[in-house]
C-alpha cells in the first residue's frame, strides 16, 4: 500500500467482514479492527433465503454449506393446538427455496477468512474513538488505534464504519439516542444433544407458550434451544438462566416429552431488549451498520440479513462512485443519507411483520383460512389460501418484506377479516 486505508471498519462480524470483501473486490482496501473477543455462542443461527442470495453473490455458499445444516422451512406450534408449517419452496423463482442453520462463530469466520484471502488487513485491536459531536469529522480513531492500524505522520481514515454490534460504539460516544420497540423480553439459550425433533431435517420450530416463545434450531451435530420470555414471568421459572431453561424443558407440555434424553453441551447465554434502532446512523466521517445501527427481534431471524444488506448497500455505493467519493464529503453525506433511509425502511418493515406474530394475528389468519376452506371448499378458498400463504412466505423470507402492496394487503385483512378477540387469545404475553 502506498498509503493507509481510507476506510476503517470497526468489527469483524457479518456486516464488517462482508463490507471489507465487497470493497476489496473493487480495488478499495479497507482495514478491519477486530479484537477477536466474542462468546462461543451468538444469536442469529437461523438464516432466511434472502441471506442465501447474498452469500451466493459473495461466492461463498459452498463454504457456508460445509459448516451448516440445510433448512427447508419453519414450523410454528401454538400451545392452544394450532400448527403452521411453511416450506421455502413457495419462494422459488424469487429466492433460493432453502436456507441454512449455522453455528454463528463458524459463519463469521467464513466471512472473515474470505476477506483475508482478498488481501484485507485485519488488526487485532479494539479500536477506540474520539468524538467531536457536530464536528467534521464527528468521529476519529484514537492514538492507539491509529498506531495499531499503521497510520503515521498525521494520516487518518476518511470514513469509519461502525460494525461494533450491540455495543453501538459510535452512537454512545456521540450521545445519539435510540427508539426501542414495545417488547422488553429476555432470551436464554444453549446448545443441546438428545432433544427429539419430529420434523423434516433442518426445519426450525417456533413454539408459542403462555409465558412467551421458544425456538428449536437444528445444527449439524446439535440443537440450539432458546426461550424468549416476558420479564414478568422470569421469577416463576427460577433465579438463573440455567434454571429457567431446565424448568421449561422439564415442565412444558409440548417440549418435555421431546427432551427426556437431553444433554446441555454449552453454557447458557442471555440476551435482552431485541428491539432498538438508533436515532441517527451516520454523520461526517462515519456510518453505522448492522446491530451498531439497530436490531429487530429474534422472531423470523432478520438480524444477519440486515447486517449483510447494509454491507451490500454500502458496497454498492462505492461500486457506483468509486473511492473518489471520499474526496467529496458533502456528496458522501448525501449517499450515506440514502443508505440510512434504506436501512430504516427495512427495520420498519420487519418490525411491522414481526408484530403480527406476537399479537396473534398470524395464527388467527391461518385459522381463518383453514375455516374458510372447510366452510366453502373449492377453487376460491384454495386460491385465497395459496395466495396468502405465498405472500406471507415472501415477506418472512426477505423477498418482499418491504412491499407496500403486501403490507397493505395484510393490514386490510387484519382489519376486515380477522376475529380480533381470537387474535388476542392467541397473542404472546
Amino acid at each position: 500500500m502506498n498509503r493507509p486505508p481510507r476506510i476503517a471498519i470497526l468489527g469483524a462480524g457479518p456486516a464488517g467482514s462482508a463490507l471489507a470483501t465487497l470493497l476489496a473486490r473493487q480495488g478499495i482496501q479497507p482495514i478491519v479492527y477486530d479484537d477477536e473477543k466474542r462468546p462461543p455462542l451468538l444469536v442469529g443461527e437461523s438464516m432466511i433465503p434472502a441471506i442465501v442470495a447474498i452469500i451466493q453473490r459473495l461466492g461463498i455458499e459452498d463454504r457456508v454449506a460445509a459448516i451448516a445444516q440445510r433448512k427447508p422451512g419453519a414450523s410454528f406450534i401454538h400451545h392452544r393446538g394450532t400448527q403452521m408449517h411453511f416450506n421455502f419452496m413457495s419462494v422459488k423463482g424469487r429466492l433460493p427455496p432453502y436456507a441454512y442453520n449455522i453455528p454463528r462463530p463458524a459463519f463469521d469466520d467464513v466471512l472473515k477468512d474470505y476477506a483475508k484471502e482478498l488481501g484485507v488487513p485485519f488488526v487485532k485491536h479494539r479500536a477506540g474513538l474520539v468524538a467531536h459531536p457536530g464536528g467534521k469529522p464527528e468521529l476519529e480513531l484514537d492514538v492507539a488505534a491509529l498506531e495499531a492500524g499503521g497510520y503515521h505522520h498525521g494520516a487518518k481514515p476518511d470514513l469509519i464504519v461502525d460494525c461494533s454490534g450491540r455495543s453501538r460504539t459510535s452512537a454512545k460516544l456521540l450521545g445519539i439516542g435510540s427508539t426501542t420497540g414495545p417488547r422488553r423480553d429476555t432470551a436464554h439459550f444453549a446448545h443441546f444433544t438428545g432433544i427429539e425433533h419430529p420434523y423434516e431435517p433442518g426445519q426450525i420450530a417456533i413454539t408459542y407458550h403462555p409465558w412467551g416463545w421458544s425456538w428449536r434450531i437444528p445444527l449439524p451435530d446439535r440443537l440450539s434451544f432458546g426461550i424468549v420470555m416476558n420479564p414478568k414471568s422470569l421469577p416463576e421459572f427460577g433465579a438463573t438462566a440455567e434454571a429457567r431453561l431446565e424448568k421449561v424443558l422439564t415442565t412444558d407440555g409440548i417440549l418435555s416429552p421431546l427432551a427426556q434424553n437431553r444433554q446441555r453441551v454449552t453454557d447458557v447465554y442471555t440476551y435482552t431488549n431485541y428491539q432498538l434502532i438508533s436515532d441517527r446512523a451516520h454523520g461526517p466521517g462515519w456510518v453505522a451498520a448492522g446491530d451498531a445501527f439497530g436490531f429487530v427481534d429474534p422472531m423470523l431471524s432478520p438480524g444477519v440479513f440486515l447486517a449483510l444488506d447494509a454491507a451490500e448497500t454500502l458496497g454498492a455505493m462505492f461500486a457506483k462512485h468509486g473511492e473518489k467519493l471520499l474526496d467529496s464529503p458533502e456528496r458522501l453525506m448525501r449517499e450515506l443519507g440514502r443508505y440510512e433511509k434504506r436501512q430504516r425502511a427495512w427495520h420498519a418493515a420487519w418490525h411491522e411483520l414481526i408484530e403480527y406474530f406476537y399479537d396473534g394475528r398470524i395464527v388467527a389468519f391461518y385459522e381463518r383460512g383453514m375455516q374458510l376452506k372447510t366452510d366453502h371448499p373449492g377453487w376460491f378458498s384454495n386460491t385465497m389460501e395459496s395466495v396468502t400463504s405465498r405472500m406471507l412466505a415472501m415477506m418472512a423470507t426477505g423477498a418482499s418484506t418491504r412491499s407496500p402492496m403486501n403490507r397493505g394487503y395484510l393490514r386490510h385483512c387484519a382489519k376486515w377479516l380477522l376475529n380480533q378477540d381470537r387474535a388476542k387469545e392467541l397473542a404472546l404475553p
